[in-house]
């Protein structure tokens, strides 16, 4: 982030390089609004030193769950009684059909490419046992009297997926990262991948947004002084930071203002912030389990050697594990494959071994 202070209204000419620690206010002398912003600088570049020691930038500080699913239920919508499909989002529907049941978590709305969507959490199958999702041109009715029509398949946009099915998405609760000096807090948020596939590939993460919000934008700042002269007269703006979840391609460059939290390939999870991304704080923790332990083993590699699909001569290989490489855990969360060529006696009769290089 790099906003600059030092513009008309605010004129915040701090610099670190002057070394300035205190601003002293004295009687007689008015005080500018320059002295009250830099008084706030002074200290923020203050709390923003200690935060470099402990935390890199763009780390967790206060986890809220992160999670991502590829069973992200949708119905597309031919019809319904509420104005936006947004306004239906905690209705309860059932299927007139089947008798099934389902909550509706998320909404999408019509545009020139896709149908109006609702994303669902089942809660009730059919009577019999055997239907556990709506199904398409069923009518679903709401808990307090609201209508829906599932559209048919293969003449609902997009037509290159049904009326029903699953696609995936990603949610994060309400947590704190450490975003260039400042402790922010995110809300509670979901962001959709891909609305009719489960196969996603993207880097997931936080794009930071920073405003200046004046009393015209906000009424709530002006004065709240009830009783005197100057009630809700304007006064100062704030210094707004946002964190909104947002997907890049998986080749994409323009990493400004966005923090990284989740890397996925062709629906398979290869990367997940999970705790917090200490700074010279883990290096000494580092340091000193290196010293006292070395390089360990907490939980083996498994490695699987497969004959491959199409080449005999080919395999593959799945590993698990946690090991600490210079007091640094490294780990491996999920399944990861690699293909490798097999030399084996049948190729080179004086050869009885094989070198594995991953």
């Amino acid at each position: 982030m790099a906003t600059n202070f030092n513009v008309s209204p605010y004129f915040d000419d701090f610099s670190e390089d002057k070394n300035f620690h205190k601003v002293l206010f004295r009687p007689a002398f008015a005080v500018q609004a320059r002295e009250l912003t830099q008084l706030q600088s002074i200290l923020q570049n203050q709390v923003k030193r200690f935060g470099d020691h402990m935390f890199k930038d763009g780390a967790q500080v206060i986890p809220g769950e992160l999670s991502y699913t590829n069973r992200y239920h949708f119905a597309k919508l031919s019809a319904l009684s509420t104005s936006t499909a947004a306004a239906l989002i905690g209705t309860v529907f059932t299927g007139d059909t089947n008798g099934v049941q389902a909550e509706v978590l998320n909404a999408t709305e019509a545009s020139t490419t896709q149908a109006a969507t609702i994303y669902l959490k089942y809660t009730k199958t059919a009577a019999t046992g055997t239907i556990n999702r709506f199904v398409a041109g069923e009518t679903l009715t709401g808990d307090i009297g609201e209508t829906a029509t599932v559209r048919t398949d293969n003449v609902t946009l997009p037509i290159d997926s049904a009326a029903i099915g699953v696609g995936s998405a990603i949610n994060v609760e309400a947590g704190i990262y450490y975003i260039d000096g400042f402790f922010v807090k995110n809300t509670a948020q979901t962001l959709i991948l891909e609305p009719y596939f489960t196969n996603p590939s993207f880097r997931v993460g936080f794009t930071v947004t920073e405003t200046f919000v004046t009393p015209e934008d906000d009424t709530s700042l002006t004065d709240n002084a009830a009783g005197s002269t100057n009630i809700n007269a304007p006064g100062a703006h704030r210094y707004k930071i946002v964190l909104t979840l947002a997907k890049k391609d998986l080749d994409a460059t323009d990493d400004d203002n966005f923090v990284e939290l989740m890397k996925i390939d062709n629906g398979n999870l290869l990367e997940k912030v999970i705790k917090t991304d200490y700074n010279l704080l883990a290096d000494t923790l580092a340091r000193r389990t290196f010293d006292e332990s070395g390089n360990y083993v907490v939980h083996n590699f498994d490695i699987d050697v497969r004959e491959h699909y199409f080449s005999s001569e080919a395999s593959e290989v799945a590993k698990y594990g946690v090991v600490y490489i210079v007091g640094i855990q490294q780990n491996m969360e999920q399944q990861q494959i690699h293909y490798m060529k097999l030399v084996t006696q049948r190729h080179n009769p004086k050869l009885n071994w094989l070198w594995v290089w991953v």
